[in-house]
Parts: C-alpha cells; sequence; structure tokens
C-alpha cells in the first residue's frame, strides 16, 4: 500500500508530526490554570485520574509521576470506577477525555454525586466535559485520524503542568518536546516485519514506560484487526509467557538501570524459543545478539515515556499499514464510542 493512496496514514502522520509542538503549546497555556488544580490536590493527597481507551493508558503513564512527588495517585478505567468505585474520600478526580463527550462521560455526570474537586483534561473545549467541569484545554484542536496518537502526548503534557506546581523537575520532559522527533522515526524494515506478518502482538516493559506499550497495543488492535496485548515483565512472567511462539510479535522495551536485565533475560529467553524480538532501548544498553535493536536517548520518567511514544506508536502503525486495505477506517468502532449503549 503506497503511502499516496493511505489516507488513514496521511492523517496519522499528520496529527503525529505536531505532536511535540501541540503538547509544549498546551503545557505552556495550562500553566496558569494548572496552579488551582494543584494545590487542592497538594492539600488532600490524593488524586484519582480515570479515562476510557488512550486517555486512561495517558493517565496510567502519569501516575508514577504524581506518587514519586508523595501522591496517592490512582488510574482507573472510567465505566469499571462507575461501577465500583473508590470508598468516598477527600480527594481529587482528574477526567481525561480528548472528546469529552464519550458515552461514558455523560453516564458518569447523568447520576447525582459531588462534582468538587471534580477537573477534565480535553482538546475539546467545547463539550460536555468542558462544560460541567473545571478543564485544561489541549492544542491543536480534536485529533481527526481514527487511533489516537496526538492526544495522548497532549494528555501527558496537560498532567505535567499540574505536576510542575507539585514540585515536578520537568526539564526533560519538556527538552523531548522541544527537540526530540515527534514523528517517532522511520521503524527499521526488520522490526515492521514480525508485526506486519504475526498472529498476535505481545508487548512488555517494566515500570513507567510500560504504559507507553499499552498504548501502543491499543492502537495496533484499532489499526491492524490483530490481537495485541500488553504485560508488565512481571506479569508476562507469571504464566502468559506459554503463549510465545514463532508466530508472536514480541515488543520490549529495556530502561535505564537495574529494571533492564530481566527484559534482557526474557529476549534471549524468547530467542530460544524461536523468536526475534524487536527491542527499544532507552540509553546504552547490552548489545542482543538476534533481537532488532531500536535505540533511543538515555531518558527516564516522564521524557522516557515521551521518548519512547512516538517511536513505538510509528512501528504499529507502520505495521499496521502493510496489513490493512482500509487502513485507518473503522468498520465497527468509531472515534467517540458510547460503552454505556444498552
Amino acid at each position: 500500500m503506497s503511502d499516496d493512496i493511505a489516507p488513514g496514514l496521511a492523517a496519522l502522520r499528520s496529527e503525529m508530526a505536531r505532536q511535540y509542538a501541540d503538547a509544549r503549546a498546551s503545557f505552556d497555556a495550562a500553566l496558569a490554570d494548572a496552579r488551582p488544580i494543584a494545590a487542592r490536590i497538594a492539600e488532600t493527597g490524593r488524586v484519582l485520574m480515570l479515562g476510557m481507551g488512550a486517555s486512561h493508558w495517558a493517565n496510567r503513564m502519569v501516575a508514577p509521576s504524581y506518587r514519586a512527588l508523595g501522591i496517592r495517585a490512582y488510574a482507573e478505567v472510567l465505566s469499571e470506577h462507575m461501577r465500583g468505585p473508590l470508598p468516598p474520600g477527600e480527594r481529587v478526580t482528574i477526567i481525561t477525555s480528548q472528546s469529552g463527550r464519550s458515552g461514558e462521560i455523560s453516564a458518569y455526570f447523568g447520576k447525582p454525586h459531588d462534582r468538587r474537586d471534580h477537573f477534565g483534561l480535553t482538546l475539546s473545549p467545547d463539550s460536555l466535559l468542558a462544560s460541567t467541569v473545571p478543564v485544561l484545554v489541549g492544542a491543536g484542536e480534536p485529533e481527526r485520524a481514527y487511533a489516537a496518537t496526538r492526544s495522548i502526548i497532549i494528555s501527558l503534557a496537560l498532567h505535567a503542568a499540574i505536576l510542575r506546581h507539585l514540585g515536578h523537575d520537568d526539564v526533560a520532559f519538556l527538552d523531548v518536546l522541544d527537540r526530540g522527533d515527534p514523528t517517532g522515526g522511520s521503524a527499521p524494515e526488520e522490526a515492521v516485519a514480525p508485526l506486519a506478518e504475526c498472529d498476535t502482538l505481545v508487548l512488555s516493559s517494566r515500570g513507567q514506560l510500560h504504559g507507553a506499550l499499552e498504548a501502543a497495543a491499543l492502537t495496533y488492535m484499532e489499526l491492524a484487526r490483530t490481537p495485541a496485548i500488553a504485560l508488565e515483565i512481571g506479569q508476562l512472567l507469571h504464566g502468559p509467557l506459554e503463549a510465545l511462539s514463532p508466530r508472536v510479535a514480541l515488543v520490549l522495551a529495556r530502561p535505564l538501570g537495574d529494571d533492564a536485565r530481566g527484559i534482557t533475560r526474557l529476549a534471549e529467553a524468547a530467542m530460544s524459543w524461536g523468536l526475534r524480538p524487536v527491542v527499544f532501548d532507552i540509553g546504552k544498553q547490552r548489545r542482543l545478539q538476534g533481537a532488532t535493536r531500536i535505540p533511543l536517548p538515555a531518558r527516564d520518567a516522564l521524557a522516557g515515556v515521551a521518548e519512547l511514544l512516538p517511536a513505538v506508536q510509528s512501528l504499529a502503525i507502520a505495521a499496521a499499514a502493510r496489513r490493512v486495505a482500509d487502513f485507518g477506517q473503522p468498520r465497527r468502532s468509531s472515534k467517540v464510542t458510547d460503552g454505556e449503549a444498552s
């Protein structure tokens, strides 16, 4: 499939090309309005982050940054939270939704409850979410492409504006937005081919980086119409290894520090089982003979997530575009969904 006849691919690449610039603009524009949200989080010491789809994964990516500052941060799926909420207590609730008008948003605010200490993150200033609670609004209007790319990094940037007032050191994160490649670069052919030909995709890492792989699994499934699952390496080692085979593509991310060793051992074991894993290496890592390596700058925490996210998005998109004739045109889903429809 050539790029000039793939409108879905063109739309996604357009979104990705501007994602760092829009994220930086979002951060700068949100700083003033983020201050009272951060102040209330500091007062309560707790924040509950709710979202669906890629918005939930964005919340998952940023939760460790709140926790590192001593905040009890929880990232929950909004539809699950409505059916099994946390016990009552003083905390801030942040609802992340790029459209601000999904069925879950409507259902959540359609039920009577205390909306104090509720805030939103969105790309849609005229949405139900924005008209119901105070929101931070991302730059560049809502995404037009089907799968989420730009909205994820913008959501991280809006969270980063809140985190700034809580004491988060965002120099490295902002440096990625200012100097990095928002497209993730061109994924090498030896990395694309396994994902383009596999029966299933498995992704795994440790720590904060793993959230980027969870988002990439969703992107791949949406676009490639092929099963994908992201399991933190500890979870993967507790049984699901039995599903690995040469017909399964394996994508790993080796973080900085001691956690890289566990990813290295998994990659070496997978190669002994007939797989050729794709490994995103954050910083300088020991060479893995037989694996496909994609090097990335030495970043950790939220900056590492911001480096990895476009790179793994680029890989997932390139492989999906090769698998699907009507790439980027959903058959069963829509850009804004109603998971609460009866």
